[in-house]
C-alpha cells in the first residue's frame, strides 16, 4: 500500500487521540497529552551566541507529587512532566507540530496506521539507550485495562509494532486523519518500569525519582518545591555560531553515576529551573512583590490582577481548548430540551461576552462553536454568532409551544411550569465553572425561569450524578483538546459507562458526521467535514457552549522567550522552554 511521506516540520493542524475528550474539573482533570520539549528547527531553536543563564524560579498555585508520564494528575505535575519527559513529537510554533524523539514519520492513506522514525544515539537521563521497545511499552500500558492513570482509555484503539530499534509502527482500529497530536504523549523509560505492573504504575516511586529523556532532569521534588537542572549541561560556547551541543556533565552534578552524554541535542539556555508551590494567593503574591519569583503560574484569571497591582509583569496568554458549556441532559426522560428552538433560546438568553469579561478577565474566548476558535477546523461562517437577546429568547420559546408565567414558563404539553436546576462544581474546586453557573442561572432567571444552582462536590458531580444521567443541565468544562475530535463527546455509542457523552445524546445524522470529520487524512477533506458538522452543531445547539479558557502566565521583563501558541493543558505552555533566557541583571 502506497504511503504517504511526511516531512518532520510538516504544517498540519492540532489534534487529540479519539477518547481524550473527557470532563475537565480544576484539581479533578483529565490528561491532556502534553507535549515534551526538545530540540526542533526553525524559529523555536535558541539563538545563537548565547550563554545558558541560571536561576529561573516559577511561582506555581498548587502542589505537584508525581511527576511520571503515568501519574501526573494536577496541572502542577503535567508541567514537571513537559519539562522532563518527551515525546514522538512535539508543539512547534502556531499550529504545527514538529519531530522531537522521531525525525520522520509516515501515515498509510486510510489513517491507520502511523510509522515513526526515531533519531539515533538517543539516551534516557540515566545513559541507557531510548528505543522503539520505549515507545511500545509506553504505549501498552495506557491501552492496558488495568491501568487507570492519566490517558488510561484513550490508547485502548491503539497497538505499537517495533520495526527495529529504530522504527515503530502504531496501528489505530479507528482511522485517524490526524494522530500527531496524540504522538505528543510522553514516552516512558521501558527499561526501569516494564516489571511493574500497570495498574501500579501511577503510584510507583519512580514519579518522585523520574528518569527523562527532556530538556530538564529533576534533582529534588518536595512539598513546597522542585528543582531541575538542565539535562546536558553546557559551557559558555566558544563557537558563536551556535550552542554547545556536546558539553559533558560536571562530575559533581549527582551523586549517582553520570550518564552518558547524548549527542545533537539542543540544550536551554536557562540552566537551572525551580518550581515553588504555594498553597495561598496571600504567600504566592508576597514572593512575586519580594521579587524571589521570575513567574506566577496556576492562579485563578482575577487573580492576576492582584498579583500585577503588587509588581508588574507580562502576561504571556495561550489560546486554550477548555470549554466552559452548559450540558443538556437529551435523554428521551427529559423532554423539556427535546426542541432545537428552546436550546436555542436558552443559549441566546446568555451573555457570552460577560462571561469572557468578568469571570475569565478576558483571559479566554467566547463560544460560538464547540470547536476551539484558534483551532484551523473552525468554521466562522458554519458557526455564527448569536448575539444575546432576551427578547429573541422569548419569541423562540413562545415559537416552541411554550407559556410564560408568573412562576416560570410551561414547556408545550405539560401542565405544571419547569424549574431548571443547574448542575456545578463547588466553589472551591472551580471558581470559574461555579461563577460561570451563578450567571447563567442569572440569566435564565431574567429569561422567567425558576431556575437553581446546586453545586457538588466532585464524586458526587461526576460519579453520582452525571455519570448516571441524573441531571437537568450540568455545568461542567470540557476538556476539548488541540485536536476537536467531537465522537467522544456527541457520539451515541459514548453514552455507555464511561462515556463522554453525558448528554445521552442519540442522533444518528450527526453520528455520520462525527466519523466523516475524523476520518479523512487530507488537510481540505477534514476541512469540509468539518465545516458540515458544524452547520449541524449550529442549527441543533445540543450542547450550549459559552466560552473556552486560555493557559497563561505571568512573567517579569526579566524573563525572554516565552509566546504564545494554542494549548492543550498547563504543561503545554512549556512548549519554547529551550529558547527561555534571563536577561542579564549584573
Amino acid at each position: 500500500m502506497r504511503r504517504r511521506r511526511v516531512a518532520p516540520s510538516f504544517n498540519l493542524p492540532d489534534r487529540l487521540v479519539a477518547g481524550l475528550l473527557s470532563l475537565a474539573l480544576v484539581g479533578f482533570s483529565v490528561w491532556a497529552l502534553a507535549p515534551s520539549v526538545g530540540s526542533s528547527g526553525g524559529s523555536v531553536e535558541p539563538t545563537p551566541g548565547a550563554s545558558p543563564a541560571p536561576g529561573y524560579v516559577e511561582g506555581v498555585l498548587g502542589r505537584a507529587t508525581n511527576a511520571s508520564p503515568f501519574g501526573a494528575r494536577s496541572a502542577a505535575d503535567r508541567g514537571l512532566v513537559a519539562l522532563l519527559f518527551r515525546g514522538l513529537v512535539r508543539l512547534g510554533p502556531g499550529s504545527t507540530i514538529v519531530g522531537d524523539l522521531a525525525s520522520r514519520w509516515e501515515v498509510e492513506p486510510d489513517g491507520r496506521t502511523w510509522t515513526f522514525h526515531l533519531r539515533p544515539d538517543l539516551r534516557w537521563q540515566d545513559g541507557a539507550a531510548l528505543t522503539a521497545d520505549d515507545v511500545a511499552f509506553t504505549v501498552s500500558v495506557l491501552g492496558d485495562p488495568e491501568y487507570t492513570g492519566p490517558g488510561a482509555a484513550s490508547w485502548r484503539d491503539v497497538r505499537a509494532t517495533v520495526m527495529d530499534p529504530l522504527t515503530v509502527s502504531l496501528h489505530l482500529t479507528t482511522p485517524l486523519g490526524d494522530f500527531l497530536q496524540a504522538a505528543t504523549q510522553p514516552i516512558a523509560p521501558a527499561h526501569l518500569l516494564a516489571g511493574i505492573p500497570p495498574e501500579a504504575l501511577p503510584d510507583d516511586p519512580f514519579g518522585s525519582q523520574p528518569v527523562g529523556s527532556g530538556p530538564y532532569r529533576l534533582e529534588l521534588l518536595q512539598a513546597n518545591r522542585a528543582t531541575l537542572v538542565a539535562a546536558t549541561p553546557v559551557e559558555p560556547p566558544s563557537d558563536p555560531g551556535g550552542p554547545n551541543f556536546r558539553t559533558p556533565r560536571p562530575t559533581d552534578s549527582l551523586a549517582t553515576a553520570p550518564p552518558t552524554a547524548r549527542p545533537n541535542l539542543a540544550v536551554p539556555y536557562i540552566s537551572s529551573f525551580e518550581l515553588r508551590y504555594f498553597d495561598d494567593l496571600e504567600s504566592l503574591t508576597d514572593a512575586w512583590r519580594d521579587g524571589d519569583l521570575d513567574a506566577v503560574s496556576g492562579v485563578q484569571p482575577a487573580d492576576l490582577a492582584t498579583l500585577q497591582a503588587a509588581a508588574p509583569g507580562r502576561v504571556v496568554q495561550y489560546p486554550g481548548t477548555t470549554l466552559l458549556a452548559a450540558t443538556l441532559n437529551l435523554r428521551a426522560g427529559h423532554r423539556e430540551f427535546q426542541d432545537p428552538l428552546v436550546r436555542r433560546a436558552l443559549l441566546e438568553s446568555i451573555d457570552r461576552d460577560a462571561i469572557v469579561q468578568d469571570v475569565l478577565s478576558d483571559l479566554g474566548a467566547r463560544a460560538d462553536s464547540l470547536i476551539p476558535p484558534s483551532s484551523p477546523m473552525f468554521d466562522a461562517k458554519a458557526s455564527p454568532v448569536l448575539k444575546t437577546s432576551l427578547s429573541a429568547a422569548k419569541k423562540d420559546l413562545q415559537a416552541a409551544g411554550w407559556k410564560a408565567g408568573d412562576v416560570s414558563w410551561t414547556p408545550k404539553g405539560a401542565k405544571d411550569p419547569l424549574v431548571l436546576e443547574v448542575l456545578s462544581p463547588e466553589e472551591s474546586a472551580n471558581p470559574v465553572a461555579y461563577t460561570t453557573a451563578q450567571l447563567v442561572v442569572g440569566a435564565w432567571h431574567d429569561l422567567g425561569f425558576a431556575a437553581r444552582l446546586v453545586p457538588l462536590p466532585a464524586s458526587e458531580l461526576l460519579g453520582d450524578r452525571i455519570a448516571q444521567g441524573d441531571f437537568q443541565v450540568a455545568m461542567v468544562p470540557l476538556a476539548i483538546g488541540l485536536d476537536p475530535d467531537l465522537y467522544p463527546l456527541l457520539a451515541a455509542s459514548q453514552t455507555r459507562t464511561g462515556g463522554s457523552n453525558i448528554a445521552g445524546l442519540q442522533d444518528p445524522a450527526l453520528d455520520a458526521l462525527l466519523v466523516a470529520a475524523r476520518t479523512p487524512v487530507a488537510d481540505d477533506a477534514r476541512v469540509a467535514a468539518y465545516a458540515a458538522l458544524q452547520a449541524r452543531l449550529t442549527a441543533q445547539r445540543y450542547v450550549l457552549p459559552l466560552a473556552f479558557r486560555d493557559e497563561y502566565a505571568l512573567f517579569r521583563d526579566t524573563v525572554r522567550g516565552p509566546e504564545s501558541r494554542p494549548v492543550g493543558g498547563p504543561g503545554d505552555r512549556y512548549w519554547d522552554v529551550l529558547t527561555w533566557r534571563l536577561a542579564d541583571g549584573s
